[in-house]
């Protein structure tokens, strides 16, 4: 190399180690810089104010702290922290709060704190403030399989002389005061300690709690209860119950408590399960009542509870437990099995087994002041009863036995002054033998006047045998208890046997019932003369699972069964379900007594055809899977009265459904029915629940003719309409609505479809081409507007109906001309126009135009609607052809008319209130002569002699008559419709059955003449 270039070279070599160096310099200034200016900059009040705005911002309230310091040596304080929400119901303030976090834990992902102080915290919380605020929608819990992970690895924290006040709605107050405590929190592997001791100041009392804990969860499961160890202490002296009544409102617990308690428990748990517990309870004057106690309060002056349990694998020794109140004793001591496993080892020829208790119940006075718990009939006074019974161990001969006994004796009450009693006690029995070659159940008997039960053998087979009578199990327990709407009677037998081994218990047998009866109480009944269910399964308690080898029933409706199922029991979700229902020969005439009672079926309506179906379910982790493409039904035929029959050769059912019962979520993924006149192509439905809030919608597509779909859903139309024509429709709908609310799906709704027909006919009026639009927007539903022809004339209507309403009502929007220039016809007559007017009882071939215009129509929607319609109009009909009879006949006896005459009715406003429809004048011209009426018809008084409702008359008639001074009658014309000397008769009587009041008449006209009589004499 040329010495120029080496020179070159060496110089370039030295600049880069400068500019290097220089770097290195910069970066030890800047890092230098940032630790010595972060503990300035966050102890500034220019950062101590960026801090409070980005609080406020994201919370609703007020926070605020006077100071905020922090030394990489000293640790972080803040000092005069407070928070006010803008309610006005939380109220925070703490003195200080001191930490020394370990600040290279954060590169780590996980914080450390060496030991942080929180100095006189007060909370101040008031539920009396703004009570008319919504309440919170609760998060849905997290699943349990999810491992908790905590942000925070290690801290000691400490809390010095706290104090919470929370005020109730009712204005009462608790105070949480002398609030102490340590919490030692490490990693899942390590040791977790907590102590806390507090004052409870409430009611004019002050009780101390003493609480200390000691939580080692399992590394590989994190903070859940799976593998945890640990231990737990509770001390409480005097700790009034009253006085935690706002604390109970401020968790949502529906429980109001009085009473003092005091409570000194231990315990320990050994991976994640209870193995220890000891300690005493004992309350003075308790007074529980709450939402689950419906009602009722549960008192007693003293109670006394004294527990010691230890586990020793499958097996609990009760070393003491003593529970007693005022109204029951119970005792124990010895061990107890908690599996079928531990059950038969305990049991074992060689084992030392010991097993002692008793328990003593006065029923009276447990019953008598929790009626609604129990289920006992409204009004029911329990006036005696007792259930007693104990458990002993004895040796006798070398062999060990074991009695347990159980009565319940001396029941009686009274109901509404009757008394009644059982007329037998209840009893059971049991007696186990164990000696060095085997165990034996040597006796197990429960008697009862209603049923008589027993059975016995080895672990390896316990045969057993009952009879149950139905009738006599209502009558007895069913004087006390509400056990259905139903009166059931029938002859209930079975038999079979059991194998208890190795955790699983084995049964298999047959159970029959004869001469079934069940009738409701307005006395519809079905009946089933003999059915049998015949079954083989096994409960395996080390797995969690039943296996259903086969169950299967038959009876003269038809049979159903299920085999090689597989159900998984307490909560286990690793094993999935596997079931399928088979349904062969199902008689649906049979069936349909039962479809009555239960499903609601109009008892009308008469059914018919053969059933078969396969439906197969499957779950996993709580998700059901329900799907058939195997269910028909042939020769279907349904008959309403006065209805053509709704036959189908073949119906077809295909259903592919999610249902998730505890997200209360339903995904019906495929739905379609097929036969001849009925079809659902597509029909999806999803419902899905969440943070209180609960999401529906779906669709689907139909198609079906009117002719046969009408006689299936007759009981459910206005009798009277037919419906004809053939239909393609779609329906889209959607709804969200709080999950608590059960009217809320209404009310919230939105959907989308169309209705219509062919041609239809309704008392007379015959409808032509139809098609309606329906619309629901958030629970108001839109009709129309739409037009159609009826009876040569036309229907106009639009409407809505709101779904938030009690009843619902179908509101018009605005007035309009309903009805324009619709030709009249007997039926329509005799169905409608009587209940207009009387005059229209008894008519025949009637002809005529009717126009009618609405001002106001309200008209209550369903059955067991308790609002009245509402109507005001105008009436008007021309062209009228009537005949002479009935009460025109009475009324035109003195003029001359032929058998038939042409009339008018002229323009009467009406309305229609409570049941009454009421008119001013309401004028029919009867060839060239007048009729007005006025008053009202109804309400209604009774049925008619065609069995149809009646309704009341209060009118008058103005006759075309006028009586001369000569005591001549003379009709009056058109021309003369006012004049004042018209003769007037009361109306009386029924809409269907009117009477002239001729004694009101005579009485009138009598004063009439008498007046003008003397008028010419003076």
């Amino acid at each position: 190399m040329r010495p120029e270039e080496y020179f070159k070279a060496q110089l370039k070599m030295k600049t880069t180690t400068k500019i290097l160096i220089g770097v290195l310099v910069l970066v030890v200034v800047l890092v230098v810089s940032a630790v010595l200016l972060v503990p300035a900059f966050v102890s500034s009040d220019r950062c101590r104010r960026m801090i409070l705005a980005r609080i406020n911002g994201a919370v609703d309230g007020q926070a605020d702290f006077s100071s905020l310091s922090m030394g990489w040596l000293k640790g972080i304080k803040v000092s005069g922290i407070s928070f006010d929400d803008n309610s006005g119901r939380t109220s925070v303030k703490v003195k200080q709060i001191a930490t020394k976090p370990r600040y290279a834990s954060i590169l780590s992902g996980g914080l450390a704190f060496g030991q942080t102080v929180i100095d006189e915290p007060r909370v101040r919380i008031r539920l009396d403030a703004l009570e008319s605020a919504a309440p919170i929608a609760a998060e849905p819990a997290a699943s349990m399989e999810k491992r908790v992970v905590l942000p925070v690895s290690k801290i000691d924290l400490v809390v010095n002389n706290g104090n919470v006040t929370v005020t109730g709605s009712k204005a009462k107050t608790v105070e949480l005061s002398q609030i102490n405590s340590k919490l030692s929190l490490r990693p899942p592997a390590q040791q977790t300690k907590f102590e806390m001791g507090m004052a409870v100041a409430g009611d004019g009392k002050e009780a101390k709690i003493q609480v200390a804990a000691q939580v080692q969860p399992d590394p590989r499961s994190g903070w859940t209860f799976e593998g945890t160890a640990g231990s737990l202490t509770v001390e409480v002296n005097d700790l009034s119950l009253a006085s935690l009544g706002p604390i109970l409102e401020l968790a949502g617990l529906d429980i109001q408590a009085e009473g003092q308690i005091s409570a000194d428990l231990s315990s320990e748990i050994k991976n994640g399960r209870l193995e220890k517990l000891a300690g005493t309870i004992s309350a003075k004057n308790l007074d529980v009542a709450g939402a689950q106690l419906k009602g009722d309060r549960l008192r007693t002056s003293s109670l006394d509870v004294d527990v010691g349990l230890n586990r020793r694998q499958q097996v609990i020794e009760v070393t003491a437990l003593s529970f007693r109140s005022d109204w029951a004793v119970v005792t124990a001591s010895g061990l107890v099995p908690t599996t079928l496993g531990s059950f038969t080892d305990v049991l074992k020829p060689d084992s030392n087994y010991q097993l002692k208790g008793s328990f003593d119940c006065d029923l009276a006075a447990l019953l008598s002041q929790m009626p609604h718990t129990f289920g006992l009939k409204e009004g029911m006074k329990i006036s005696s009863g007792r259930l007693t019974g104990n458990v002993d161990t004895s040796t006798e001969a070398g062999k060990m036995a074991i009695t347990g006994i159980a009565n319940l004796t001396g029941l009686a009450g009274a109901v509404d002054g009757k008394k009644l009693a059982l007329s037998e006690p209840i009893s059971a029995e049991l007696k186990i033998g164990v000696d060095k070659e085997k165990t034996t159940f040597d006796k197990l008997d429960v008697s009862a006047a209603f049923a008589k039960i027993s059975a016995g053998g080895s672990l390896d087979q316990i045969k057993y045998q009952g009879q149950v009578d139905l009738a006599k199990l209502q009558s007895e327990l069913g004087q006390f208890v509400d056990i259905g709407p139903y009166q059931i009677a029938g002859e209930l037998s079975g038999s079979g046997q059991l194998s208890l081994k190795d955790e699983r218990i084995s049964s298999d047998g047959l159970s029959e019932v004869r001469q079934l009866v069940v009738t409701s109480a307005d006395g519809v009944s079905a009946a089933e003369p003999m059915a049998k269910v015949a079954h083989a399964l096994t409960v395996d308690q080390k797995n969690n699972v039943v296996v259903v080898d086969s169950v299967e029933v038959s009876a003269s409706l038809g049979t159903l069964s299920v085999a090689n199922a597989v159900l998984p029991v307490d909560g286990n979700d690793e094993k999935p379900m596997a079931l399928t229902v088979s349904a062969g020969g199902l008689d649906l005439q049979k069936l349909q007594p039962f479809a009555v009672l239960f499903a609601s079926l109009p008892k009308e309506m008469a059914l018919s055809g053969i059933a078969e179906s396969q439906i197969q379910v499957t779950a996993e982790k709580g998700s059901y899977q329900i799907a058939t493409d195997n269910t028909r039904i042939s020769n279907l035929k349904l008959i309403s009265p006065g209805k053509a029959p709704f036959e189908q050769e073949q119906v077809l059912l295909i259903l592919d459904a999610e249902i998730n019962p505890k997200q209360k979520a339903i995904n019906v993924k495929k739905l379609q029915l097929e036969s001849p006149q009925l079809k659902i192509k597509k029909a999806e439905l999803k419902k899905t629940s969440s943070a209180g809030k609960t999401k529906l919608q779906g669709q689907a597509a139909c198609e079906y003719d009117w002719s046969a779909v009408s006689a299936v859903a007759a009981p459910f139309l206005p009798k009277g309409l037919e419906l004809y024509g053939k239909r393609e429709d779609t329906i889209t709908f959607s709804s969200e609505y709080p999950t608590d609310q059960n009217d809320g799906l209404l009310a919230n709704l939105s959907a989308q479809a169309k209705f219509g027909f062919e041609k239809a006919s309704y008392m007379g009026l015959h409808f032509g081409t139809t098609d309606v639009d329906l619309q629901i927007r958030d629970g108001l539903l839109r009709i129309g507007p739409f037009s159609t022809t009826v009876n040569q004339g036309k229907l106009n209507l639009a409407g809505t109906v709101d779904l938030k309403e009690k009843p619902m009502t179908l509101t018009i929007p605005e007035p309009m001309q309903v009805i324009d220039k619709v030709a009249l016809n007997d039926e329509v007559s005799a169905k409608l126009l009587v209940h207009v007017n009387p005059l229209f009882v008894g008519q025949g071939n009637v002809t005529g135009v009717a126009d009618y215009y609405s001002e106001k129509l309200v008209i209550p929607l369903g059955e067991q609607a308790t609002k009245k319609p509402e109507i005001t109009g105008t009436v008007a009909m021309h062209d009228m052809r009537l005949e002479v009879t009935g009460l025109l006949a009475l009324l035109l006896s003195k003029a001359r008319t032929g058998r038939y005459v042409n009339a008018a009715l002229m323009p009467t406003k009406f309305v229609l209130r409570e049941d009454v429809l009421r008119y001013d004048d309401m004028q029919i011209n009867i060839d060239q002569y007048p009729i007005n009426f006025r008053g009202s018809i109804g309400p209604p008084v009774g049925l008619s002699e065609t069995g149809k409702p009646d309704k009341k008359l209060d009118m008058k008639v103005v006759t075309p008559y006028i009586l001369t001074e000569g005591f001549q009658l003379q009709t009056a014309n058109l021309e003369e419709a006012a004049d004042p000397r018209r003769i007037s008769v009361p109306l009386r009587g029924t809409q269907h059955k009117p009477q002239l009041d001729m004694g009101k008449l005579l009485e009138s006209q009598v004063d009439t003449l008498l007046r003008g009589l003397f008028q010419k004499l003076r």
